[in-house]
């Protein structure tokens, strides 16, 4: 099973609580909004942690195989 980081670009802030909390597997981009670091290896607890952090819901992480 796998756990896979979405974000909402639209909803996101650019708050950056996602970026200290999954360290190397959410960034801001040029623009100040978090996007998907891809092959950045996270444990699902951090993940979750960026998730429930998000200020403005942008975050989800879906569970299962894809």
């Amino acid at each position: 099973m796998s756990t896979v980081p979405e974000i909402d670009r639209e909803l996101c802030i650019g708050s950056g609580n996602c970026v200290h909390l999954a360290r190397g597997a959410i960034a801001l981009d040029e623009e100040g909004v978090a996007t998907i670091v891809e092959g950045a290896s996270v444990t699902p607890d951090q993940l979750q942690q960026a998730e429930r952090s998000c200020p403005t819901g942008a975050i989800s992480v879906l569970q299962g195989d894809h």
